[in-house]
């Protein structure tokens, strides 16, 4: 009996990856199967008999009468987990999105299914947790030789390093989008906190006084609320998100004439919340008007699903995703439409919190929120407009936002211009040389820190001085401070990795995995862990642990999930994985990594 199931282990290994049918005898398929579906459609249309199309066609009669007669509709061996609709769906929408300028990798085809499998309460016992592995991945493809796999260009996502050709090549997808859509069915869409804290204010107080302190309960708690404007100056009815398990009734009265309120673990918007969403505010829109419509909104992938995408093409809406950190210059929520709502939402705020003790209610907020937004009264449909006539779309004017990114190509050839332009180059862009790193300090066990010899203490502040010193400032400065992160790195960064850690946060992708730093009083300790969900300050990660081994170190993830929200200040650098086999991960690290990370 050992030797048997040592033998049956033994084959397991020796089986390949990739399956080569063989043609031949035992019923192997010795045709084309281009060639039946022609066989079958001369039989339909009556061209030929069944007996002469399959001496035509070169496919066995009994074969073609099986499936002529649908007697024969799935493939001898194991079945395909999805479906041919399912794998049709999922197709159209993989060449959506890349059609969208968004194309998909392939462990996010894996977590569109595994969601997919999960929305419809399905358990494939062949996957671990609903996620296919790579095996399924190779097999999708080769039964849809269309597709094939690129290597993506990868494009830094920080704002100065927005180009003026990336804007101009955004202005040519838009002008085709836009193509008769009139301004009311242009929608733009995007997501945004309020705060229970109604910020600083100015306040009279005695000449000569430090602090200026008043009494307001506030807290860093925040409510999500997605808001959409049109380009005829139209709002759509905001969608709230509250951070609770469950929702209560009281939480929905006194709010927005339209508004729709729901509720995550997180707080935030997730690929479920956007879908209904757009089911439940977008759809209803467009709905009502004719002729073809038009959606911008930023490039997150928790916005788009296999069934977003179905929609879309049902209802004739296109969807057009702005440039990465972009959205300060072409989305018009960012650019006119937030920033006199907040305002309005502090001010009211500050009126509550002057008569009221504490934080804010679930049940007082849609008052608080409806009070805000009536109060802009007509200025709110004249921001809407404004912005979407600022970012160039409505009406369509490149030349707005690109006039601010003006190429210095046609600059004088004087030295003093040369100077001026390379000048305001580096303001804008920073100094090519990569940071200085600084030096680890030696601190010997049981020895002080001296001055050197022959150097006086020096007092940087008299007791004359301290009268005016501005501590508000100086605080306000440190705040400021860029923090380095290489105070406390894992060994030496080369200038390819340089580029990946956290300074650039938003290179990061669901999926992706990073070495995350948790601080306690004494030390510091390193993890790998893969990113779940990404917020603008926040991200969600599952942690994974070290496990060394004689040949190599590998890292497993624990039965116990361990799942937690941190700052992406946390974040050192990503990491690649290069092998993943039966549940263990394998990294490119350096020596000094491997011993350091947990």
């Amino acid at each position: 009996m050992v030797d048997v199931i040592q033998g049956h282990r033994e084959m397991v290994l020796m089986m390949p990856r990739k399956y080569k049918k063989k043609l031949g005898a035992y019923g192997k398929r010795n045709y084309n199967p281009q060639y039946l579906e022609r066989a079958l459609n001369a039989v339909r249309q009556k061209k030929y008999s069944m007996r002469r199309a399959s001496e035509f066609y070169g496919v066995p009669y009994t074969t073609l009468n099986h499936h002529f007669h649908n007697r024969h509709p799935l493939q001898y061996g194991g079945q395909p987990v999805l479906d041919r609709e399912c794998e049709n769906l999922l197709l159209n929408a993989l060449q959506t999105c890349a059609e969208w300028g968004f194309p998909l990798k392939p462990i996010n085809i894996r977590e569109i299914v595994q969601q997919f499998l999960n929305k419809r309460g399905i358990t494939e016992r062949r996957f671990q947790d609903n996620l296919p592995g790579e095996g399924w991945f190779n097999g999708f493809m080769a039964r849809h030789p269309e597709l094939t796999i690129k290597m993506a260009e990868n494009t830094k996502r920080v704002r100065a390093a927005v180009t003026y050709e990336s804007i101009e090549e955004y202005f040519r997808n838009l002008r085709d989008a836009m193509k008769d859509v009139p301004p009311q069915n242009c929608v733009n869409y995007d997501e945004t906190n309020f705060v229970d804290n109604p910020g600083a204010a100015k306040v009279v107080m005695k000449k000569g006084s430090k602090h200026a302190y008043r009494t307001l309960d506030t807290s860093k708690t925040s409510i999500t609320v997605m808001f959409a404007i049109a380009g005829n100056g139209a709002r759509l009815p905001p969608y709230v998100v509250y951070r609770a398990k469950h929702i209560y009734e009281g939480w929905t009265e006194g709010g927005l004439e339209g508004a729709i309120y729901n509720r995550s673990i997180r707080g935030w918007f997730d690929s479920e919340l956007f879908e209904d969403w757009f089911r439940r505010v977008a759809i209803p829109y467009f709905r009502k008007l004719e002729g073809p419509k038009l959606l911008i909104g930023d490039n997150l992938k928790s916005h788009l699903t296999i069934d977003v995408i179905q929609e879309c093409e049902k209802n004739d809406i296109k969807f057009v995703l702005l440039p990465p950190n972009s959205t300060h210059m072409l989305q018009p929520l960012d650019v006119a439409y937030f920033r006199p709502l907040k305002g309005a939402w502090r001010k009211t705020l500050e009126e509550w919190k002057l008569k009221n003790k504490g934080v804010i209610p679930k049940t007082v907020f849609p008052t608080l929120l409806k009070k805000a937004v009536e109060s802009l009264g007509d200025r709110e449909g004249d921001n809407a407009r404004a912005g979407f006539k600022a970012c160039g779309i409505v009406p369509f004017n490149p030349e707005v936002v690109l006039k601010k990114i003006k190429t210095v190509d046609n600059a004088s050839e004087s030295s003093m211009t040369q100077v001026l332009v390379e000048h305001l180059h580096q303001l804008k862009t920073g100094p090519n040389e990569a940071p200085k790193r600084g030096k680890n300090a030696d601190f010997n066990q049981g020895k002080e820190n001296k001055r050197p010899k022959g150097r006086k203490r020096q007092i940087s502040i008299s007791d004359e001085d301290e009268e005016f010193i501005d501590l508000e400032a100086l605080e306000t400065e440190q705040e400021n401070l860029e923090i380095n992160e290489d105070d406390y790195e894992i060994g030496n960064c080369s200038t390819d990795q340089e580029s990946e850690i956290s300074r650039q946060p938003d290179t990061l992708i669901l999926g992706d995995f990073v070495i995350t730093k948790y601080s306690t009083n004494k030390n510091h300790r390193f993890y790998i862990s893969k990113i779940l969900e990404i917020s603008e300050t926040e991200m969600v990660v599952s942690t994974l642990r070290k496990n060394p081994s004689t040949k190599s170190v590998f890292f497993t993830f624990p039965n116990v999930v361990d799942e937690s929200v941190i700052n992406k200040t946390q974040i050192v650098r990503k990491v690649n994985s290069t092998q993943i086999k039966r549940g263990r991960h394998f990294f490119n690290l350096k020596e000094e990594e491997e011993l350091t990370l947990q």
